[in-house]
This record gives structure tokens, C-alpha cells and sequence, in this order.
């Protein structure tokens, strides 16, 4: 066991699963994700060896690549060799760093970088100015050794640490998590329902929402600023235990769960028709949306209730309550707002009540996420102390004959400098 967990410790090993992991996502930003099963018939159908190629696809997992066993096994398996390096390797080299070691052969100074040889020098000015500049003094005789940085040794370990929790809290969410989109008319209630995306141990909780207002705001231009959607979270009797106003990058947060404003749209038109001596009824129209890319446009018509009544088409272009009328042949008639009446021939009145809106809610759960942040906080920290240099510094003395050197790990022309200063204001 302790050969197979020094296998894995190895760092070319953490590379090459680095490198497939990589490789594969690369490939799942290539082939569109979670997808209906008609979108990779339709666009996925080239014949490979007999075989159509969507079902190799589907086969392999790459239609939900991030949630299949093998690519969490990938996950799994370069967190345990990272695990495995730093128990085995970092630690330790931790622990000998903190040691102090005296070098007392001369041979031991001609592999250092830096080097002094001289005939005289002054010990307890050269300690106390090495322990003004933040080292740590360790003296035994005639020697001297002395380090500072040391929180630098920490920095892969850091890394290492950071890294482990971004893979876990990714398992944690592909596991654990869901992402659903729903639809929803204002004033309605609704439940989680429409999951698009879950994980094999998700849990979907049941909670009840009500969207109580969907607005929009415009620029001068006439596009879409902004859209708001007023919603409240209620309990079981109906009760309401928070509400907010969300709207695009201002989402609701209830516990794990994140509900975003992500999308709008029209479902009907509410009407009022009237005849002479009737007190009306209510007409609910439905609307259908056209594909247009500049803009959204949405599409009904006031049926032929009578022969005295032609049919009308309406337009709807934004949300702001006005709707524009043509007749069956395509002629503008005119622009109404909500409740304007209009089209009053032979006693028959139609009153606009109401454009019924709709807003586009994404409820989002993540269980990883906190510990994902977590990590890249602790990486961009490890990139920190990264900066910080590891330098050691030992000195040899005799009554005609003194032997110094040093080393660092980074910013080696600062540590010449102030090398040079020792060797200015100590030797001789």
C-alpha cells in the first residue's frame, strides 16, 4: 500500500490525469451538453462503422459529460495523487525546513550561489542586524545559520489544498445539484417542476413560490433595460417567509437554493366583450411568440364572433401594455393601451383587460459551490505567498578566517544586494 500510494504521489502521474481531464473538457465545450435526445439524432447523425455516431456519443457519456462516473473518477483520482503529495512529499519537506543545520567543511560553501571569504568578522552586529531583517538565528561555536520566508514552503501545499477543494465541491455539486427553469404569469403559484439538469443524488425540494409582480423598464431606445420579478417564498398553509424583488445578476438566495431572473415573455390577452343590454364576459386569448432575431414579437387574433365582427389580428411588441391591430389582410387599424376600448360596430364592444406576462425563473442549487470558493480563495493566496523568497544564509568563522554564503529560491538580484551589504558593513 505505501508503494501504491508513492505511485500516486508522483507529480508526472497528477500531469497526465491534469492533461485527459483537460482534454475532455475541451471536448464537452465542443459537443453541446444536455441536450435533448433529437438535437444529437438531428445534428450528430454521420454513420461510423455501421454505428450512427449520436449513439457513440450517448454511449460514451459526452451528451452530460461533466456528470458521468468516469469523469469523476478522473476528479477523484488527480485529488488523491494530490492528497498522496502532500502527505508524502510537501509535509515532510516542510518539516525539514524548519530544521537549522550548520555547514562546517568549507567544501559545503563552494556550492552555494552566493560566497564570502574574508579575514575578520563582527558575529554580534552580523546577528543583530540578520534578526532586524526578519531571519531566524541559530548559532552553535563558531557557526552561524540563519533563514527567513519560511511561510514561502507553504505555498505548494496551499496549492495542493486549494486545488482538492475546487475538485470536491465540483463532485459535491455534479452529485448533489440542480438547475431548473420554469415559466411563470405573474400573480401564479408554482413549484419546482421543470428540472433540467440534476444529479444522482439530488434531492428537489418542495417548496411553494408565488411571483407576485413581473415589470420591465426600457432605455430611450425602446430595448429592454431591465426586467424586475417580485416573488415570495411561502410555507405550507400559505404563509409567506421571504420575498424579493429580483431581477438580472440580483438573484434570491434561500438556503442552498439560488433563483435567478433569467427570461420573459407573453402568454395572452385578456379581453372584455360587451353587446348592447349584457354586462359582458371575459375572453382569454392565447398568443403565439415569432422568431425574430432583432426583436421578441408575439402574434393573436380576435376571433369572428359574429358576422357583424371581423377578425383582427394583434401584435405585441415589448411589455409596457400596448398592443398594435391590423385586419385579417395585414392593414394597420390603430395602437391601443390596457383598457382602451375599441372596435365598436353595431353595439359589440371589446375592452383590453390585460396582457398577461410571464417570467422566466431559474432555481438553481449548487451544494459545492461555498467549498469551490473556498478554494480558488485559498489559490489566489497560495499565489501570494508564492512571492515571498525562502532564503538561508550560514557563516563559518575562525580567528585569521571567515567563510560565508547563502541561497535563495527567488528574487535572487535583492538577495545579492543585500548580501553585498553584509559583506560591506561586517567582513574585512
Amino acid at each position: 500500500m505505501k508503494r501504491f500510494f508513492k505511485y500516486l504521489a508522483n507529480l508526472k502521474l497528477a500531469i497526465i490525469i491534469l492533461l485527459v481531464i483537460a482534454v475532455v473538457t475541451s471536448i464537452g465545450s465542443i459537443i453541446e451538453q444536455n441536450k435533448e435526445l433529437q438535437f444529437y439524432q438531428d445534428n450528430y447523425f454521420t454513420i461510423i462503422f455501421g454505428i450512427p455516431f449520436w449513439k457513440i456519443l450517448l454511449f460514451l457519456g459526452f451528451n452530460n459529460i461533466y456528470g458521468t462516473w468516469w469523469f469523476l473518477l478522473l476528479l477523484s483520482l488527480l485529488g488523491i495523487s494530490l492528497g498522496c503529495c502532500t502527505i508524502i512529499q510537501q509535509l515532510p519537506t516542510l518539516k525539514f525546513s524548519r530544521r537549522y543545520y550548520f555547514y562546517k567543511q568549507v567544501n559545503q560553501y563552494n556550492k552555494l550561489a552566493f560566497k564570502i571569504n574574508g579575514s575578520k568578522v563582527f558575529p554580534s552586529h552580523l546577528s543583530y542586524t540578520l534578526i532586524n531583517k526578519d531571519y531566524s538565528l541559530f548559532q552553535q561555536s563558531n557557526s552561524f545559520y540563519a533563514y527567513k520566508g519560511l511561510i514561502s514552503r507553504i505555498g505548494p501545499i496551499i496549492v495542493h489544498f486549494s486545488i482538492i477543494c475546487v475538485l470536491l465541491g465540483s463532485t459535491l455539486g455534479a452529485l448533489n445539484g440542480f438547475n431548473s427553469q420554469e415559466l411563470i404569469p405573474k400573480t401564479e403559484l408554482f413549484h419546482i417542476q421543470n428540472v433540467i439538469k440534476n444529479g444522482l443524488f439530488s434531492p428537489i425540494p418542495q417548496k411553494t413560490f408565488r411571483v407576485n409582480d413581473f415589470w420591465s423598464i426600457y432605455n430611450s431606445t425602446g430595448s429592454i433595460k431591465q426586467f424586475y420579478t417580485d416573488i415570495s417564498v411561502l410555507n405550507g398553509r400559505g404563509g409567506e417567509i421571504q420575498r424579493k424583488t429580483i431581477s438580472v445578476n440580483n438573484p434570491l438566495l434561500l438556503k442552498d437554493l439560488l433563483i435567478y431572473q433569467t427570461d420573459w415573455g407573453i402568454l395572452g390577452l385578456r379581453l372584455k366583450y360587451t353587446q348592447k343590454n349584457t354586462s359582458g364576459i371575459t375572453i382569454q386569448l392565447p398568443i403565439s411568440k415569432i422568431n425574430n432575431s432583432n426583436q421578441k414579437v408575439w402574434i393573436s387574433s380576435i376571433p369572428q364572433i359574429n358576422k357583424a365582427l371581423k377578425p383582427i389580428v394583434v401584435l405585441i411588441k415589448d411589455n409596457r401594455g400596448q398592443v398594435s391591430l391590423y385586419t385579417d389582410q395585414g392593414k394597420f387599424i390603430k395602437n391601443i393601451n390596457i383598457g382602451d376600448n375599441f372596435y365598436n360596430i353595431e353595439s359589440n364592444d371589446f375592452n383590453l383587460i390585460d396582457i398577461i406576462s410571464s417570467t422566466g425563473i431559474q432555481i438553481k442549487s449548487d451544494p459545492g459551490i461555498k467549498l469551490i470558493y473556498f478554494g480558488f480563495f485559498f489559490l489566489m493566496l497560495s499565489s501570494l505567498i508564492s512571492y515571498i523568497s525562502f532564503s538561508e544564509f550560514w557563516l563559518l568563522y575562525f580567528p585569521s578566517k571567515v567563510i560565508s554564503g547563502g541561497k535563495t529560491n527567488r528574487a535572487k538580484v535583492k538577495y545579492n544586494l543585500e548580501f553585498l551589504k553584509f559583506k560591506q558593513s561586517f567582513f574585512s
